[in-house]
């Protein structure tokens, strides 16, 4: 069993975001983690030991000197903005997919500096972009106030001071 597979502690789990894992319990056959999402306490994912795609993306929480070394490079290299709709729906889904936290801030970068320059111009995000922004902020805001003992509503101020 992987660190961030032991039974009480919490990870990362792909686009559901920080879990619980509850246990680890035999069902149809084979053995099961149980997350259990903290915002969603009513449901539970259930990741197939034998399913090492899945129980890979089990990702251990960040420290918080990692969150800050991230936050310190992440502005650096820009995520340019893609003017295609379909190629920007696919980078979406790639980054947001892939659980790297260095890419999730670059976008979350990208996309609050679109949304500030449509606003300037009168206009909003697209339902797609405005979608996606919301459930970076959310992954970011899970984790980032988890790890470092604050509230969500923090987690804004604490990155851009960061940046």
């Amino acid at each position: 069993m992987s660190d961030a597979a032991k039974v009480g502690t919490y990870v990362l789990y792909g686009k559901t975001g920080v879990c619980l894992v509850k246990e680890q319990t035999a069902m149809n056959g084979g053995q099961y983690y149980v997350l259990s999402p903290i915002g969603d306490s009513r449901s539970s994912v259930y990741v197939p030991c034998s399913n090492l795609d899945l129980v890979a993306r089990m990702r251990p929480l960040l420290t918080h000197e990692e969150i800050d070394s991230l936050l310190s490079g992440a502005d650096e290299v820009k995520l340019e903005w893609v003017d295609d709709r379909n190629e920007r729906g696919l980078l979406y889904r790639t980054i947001l997919g892939s659980g790297d936290r260095k890419e999730l801030i670059r976008l979350l970068c990208c996309l609050f500096r679109k949304k500030q320059e449509r606003a300037e111009g009168g206009k909003r995000l697209s339902t797609m972009d405005e979608n996606t922004l919301q459930e970076c902020v959310r992954l970011v805001e899970e984790e980032f106030s988890m790890v470092l003992g604050i509230a969500a509503r923090e987690v804004g101020p604490y990155i851009q001071e960061r940046l």
